[in-house]
């Protein structure tokens, strides 16, 4: 069902097309932000006990997005994964974005992501989300992606140019001759590494995993939890199956980038081991384990450049209040300096 509106915040416009909401008057609707996003706007649309309707969630695109993300292909691809059981259902769309079912989880925090139990249950899940059957209608089929979008949010980068004075000053600060360089090595070295290609979620950072409210202890037995969601899928696509590793390890840090965070080689072990023996019958050899973990450190470099160069991006045409271009340099720091680290490690696994 598609809604052709633009959202503001207070008109609950963007729900009356959806069986049930044509009852509801406009001022009997709570709308309260949901804060955490630095791509999208997100409310919650809370309808009157008496409706017997459920909250549902307003996802409005963040302001040119379309140049980073296909919304189309998006779309068809979340389709999927609901049928996989994965996300928020969608219930209806518009222009600049969409109305999905609202869960009633909680998100984690990078805090929570760091203790053994939730880290094996995210490797799990993260498994099965993997091997989800995704199929698209488009050439990529089958390809990994990130380093031909990483080279054309770059050629895009060059072409950049601010009217205020001091962004463009800070914009042609940016050493994207640098960037490239490093972008050359480390698709040569991921072409070596041979990681095998998936479905990869690319952005799974705290706020993306779902639990139970009722989980306030991340601590506890993790058969007998309840369910995982993951959520938000705009950046995905066919990628290395380590990127999704590496992307997840450095969100330990959380927005503040707080590097200090990064998990050590046995919290790294500890969660390629669970991901691995996934589905599998029987359970992965030492040196495999410490294959993945030379993996995951790998692509963690890979996310850095992914980060610093989208940033680049986003701090010329997001409306949203953040500053990109400090995440940009953050992010670009840190893989300076766990690069010579990361890269050593990730040698002895190469083809040749």
């Amino acid at each position: 069902m598609h809604c052709n509106i633009h959202w503001k915040e207070g008109n609950s416009n963007g729900c009356h097309s959806n069986n049930g909401w044509n009852n509801v008057s406009q001022d009997e609707i709570t709308v309260s932000e949901i804060s955490g996003g630095i791509t999208n706007l997100l409310w919650k649309l809370t309808p009157p006990l008496k409706s017997g309707l459920g909250p549902v969630v307003v996802r409005v695109f963040g302001e040119q997005t379309d140049l980073l993300i296909d919304r189309d292909r998006e779309k068809e691809v979340l389709l999927q994964l609901n049928q996989a059981g994965f996300g928020a259902p969608i219930l209806s769309t518009f222009d600049n974005g969409r109305v999905e079912a609202f869960l009633d989880m909680r998100t984690l925090t990078p805090e929570d992501m760091t203790h053994p139990a939730m880290a094996v249950r995210i490797a799990r899940r993260l498994k099965q989300f993997h091997n989800a059957p995704i199929t698209l209608h488009d050439s990529n089929v089958g390809r990994a992606e990130p380093f031909s979008t990483l080279w054309k949010w770059l050629n895009m980068a060059k072409m950049i140019h601010y009217e205020d004075g001091e962004k463009q000053k800070a914009h042609e600060a940016v050493d994207i001759g640098a960037m490239e360089i490093e972008l050359a090595l480390t698709e040569g070295k991921s072409t070596q590494l041979g990681s095998p290609i998936v479905w990869s979620h690319n952005d799974l950072l705290s706020g993306n995993v779902l639990v139970s409210k009722q989980e306030m202890e991340p601590r506890g037995d993790v058969g007998t939890m309840p369910s995982m969601q993951f959520i938000d899928f705009e950046y995905g696509c066919h990628s290395y199956r380590g990127y999704d590793w590496g992307n997840h390890f450095c969100e330990y840090a959380g927005f503040e980038c707080a590097y200090n965070r990064y998990p050590d080689k046995e919290h790294i072990a500890l969660f390629v081991r669970a991901y691995l023996n996934e589905g599998s019958t029987s359970p992965p050899a030492d040196e495999e384990v410490e294959a993945a973990v030379a993996e995951a450190n790998f692509f963690a470099l890979v996310s850095h450049q992914f980060w610093g160069i989208w940033a680049l991006i986003q701090a010329r045409y997001s409306p949203i209040d953040f500053d990109y271009f400090s995440y940009s340099k953050l992010r670009w720091d840190e893989y300076y300096r766990r690069k010579d680290e990361f890269l050593s490690a990730v040698e002895p696994f190469l083809r040749k």
